[in-house]
């Protein structure tokens, strides 16, 4: 199992773009979509299709809060605590 986790951490690691994405999500908690936009300075539908790609992978929840949808890591999953543990350590 751990080499598993290792596994789909590296894939998940594997962009520029998701590694953005999830520090910012380490350091703040949760965020909507334009300010992980903002603080990235990436175009919005990259950072949309890579937090969809986050979601699918169940490394990153949304919550919808009506017209805002907030994103936060699931450290319900094993594989969202190992990305956390890469960061701050």
């Amino acid at each position: 199992m751990v080499s598993n986790v290792g596994s789909i951490v590296a894939e998940v690691i594997s962009s520029k773009v998701r590694v953005k994405i999830l520090k910012l999500l380490v350091e703040r908690e949760s965020l909507n979509i334009s300010a992980i936009v903002r603080e990235t300075r990436l175009n919005h539908r990259i950072v949309k299709d890579n937090l969809d790609y986050l979601v699918k992978q169940n490394v990153v929840h949304e919550i919808d809060l009506g017209r805002v949808r907030v994103y936060r890591l699931n450290y319900a999953n094993p594989v969202a605590r190992a990305i956390r543990d890469l960061f701050t350590s």
